[in-house]
């Protein structure tokens, strides 16, 4: 009796497994990712969306092309980026599947450019602050200080992530500063921001 019960509860779990499946795959298609059949779908239900829609698929068809061609998975993360931005400024959603799917192509840019390209890792950042990823984020600035030492506005990133979205403390927020100062050619900007953090903060 038991074996029989056992047997029956399996079969009930591996149904609800399948059906748990496909309707987490009709709903990703629905909202326009994974393939061009939902991005079309998403463009049919909102036509404000179309222009968006098109550089994506254009953007893929590229890639698919080429996987190697570094500038693509730019574009393509662009793509999905001004998407998200689209369906928020139409009030459709809050466009985080549309981030999603940016950072998920920086990522794998930043792969296949043997994470040597800022553009793609500061970008990946981006997309997981808006996500609300802080902590990859963080490590996302990091990465691109570390490849590109002189760039002011790595520091600039990393320091307002900080500030605004991590509320870390003083200490932290001008030892960024500080470090950029150190290394930029030319620390004027970097300088200005950290007096302009001091004087905000009653110093």
């Amino acid at each position: 009796m038991s074996a029989i019960f056992s047997k029956k509860n399996l079969i009930i779990f591996s149904v609800i497994i399948v059906l748990t499946a496909s309707i987490g795959a009709i709903m990703y298609f629905y909202k326009g990712g994974g393939s061009d059949i939902g991005l079309n779908r998403l463009k049919n239900n909102y036509p404000g969306l179309s222009a968006s829609v098109d550089e994506i698929i254009k953007e893929q068809n590229i890639l698919k092309a080429d996987k190697n061609n570094i500038k693509t998975y730019i574009s393509l993360g662009m793509a999905w980026k001004t998407l998200a931005e689209d369906v928020q400024a139409q009030k459709i959603g809050d466009g985080k599947e549309y981030y999603r799917e940016a950072l998920k192509i920086y990522q794998e840019g930043i792969e296949a450019g043997q994470r040597k390209n800022t553009v793609l890792i500061v970008n990946a950042g981006n997309m997981a602050k808006y996500l609300g990823d802080y902590k990859l984020s963080e490590e996302y600035y990091k990465e691109a200080i570390a490849i590109s030492p002189g760039e002011t506005t790595y520091y600039l990133m990393l320091a307002e992530l900080y500030e605004y979205s991590m509320k870390r403390s003083r200490e932290d927020i001008i030892a960024v500063y500080e470090q950029g100062i150190k290394r930029v050619l030319d620390p004027r900007i970097l300088r200005g921001r950290k007096d302009d953090y001091l004087l905000r903060h009653g110093e």
